[in-house]
């Protein structure tokens, strides 16, 4: 199946034209397959208190890494597209769907709605409500994300940090990723 330019994955439904203008790295990452595999690297930072370090374990966040490798697989499903994480040999998975013309990302019983937009040469990802078993979450227990998908270089580069207000930093991780 030939590369589309992402017309019809979660973030260019999500973001709509304005996903064309982002640089191409960013497109191909996301491009229309049923399948694709990416490859590079991963540095993670975790939270320091117990709390948000349970949290994160819970979700499955790795460990804190430098420069670790990472492989990430995009499949799709009926439900939308399964994410495959895999920093350093540490497994992370997520679903993210396009519902009612808004964006989720699924971590188990956690379902988080996602912001996007387009600033200059770069994705940004942000969080709105959140539910654990369908029931809300108030604020303070709500996961904050602040994401950025860009190309530096020639190179698809990301940076995600997740923090719940009542606990701080759960995680943060960056690094580079490249289409096989």
């Amino acid at each position: 199946m030939n590369a589309k330019v992402g017309e019809h994955c979660m973030y260019a439904r999500a973001l709509g034209p304005q996903f064309r203008a982002l640089p191409w790295a960013v497109r191909r990452v996301h491009a229309d397959r049923d399948w694709r595999v990416l490859i590079g690297r991963v540095s993670v930072r975790r939270g320091k208190n117990r709390l948000a370090r349970l949290v994160g374990r819970l979700y499955g966040f790795p460990p804190e890494l430098n420069d670790a490798p990472c492989r990430v697989e995009f499949v799709t499903t009926p439900a939308g597209e399964r994410w495959w994480r895999r920093f350093g040999g540490h497994p992370m998975d997520s679903v993210l769907s396009v519902e009612n013309g808004k964006l989720y990302e699924r971590f188990g019983l956690l379902k988080v709605e996602l912001t996007c937009g387009k600033r200059g040469g770069t994705l940004v990802i942000g969080s709105g409500r959140a539910r654990w078993c369908s029931l809300p979450l108030p604020r303070w227990l709500s996961p904050e994300v602040i994401a950025s998908e860009k190309e530096r270089d020639g190179a698809f580069r990301f940076r995600v940090s997740i923090r719940i207000p009542a606990f701080g930093l759960i995680a943060a991780y960056q690094g580079t990723l490249g289409v096989l």
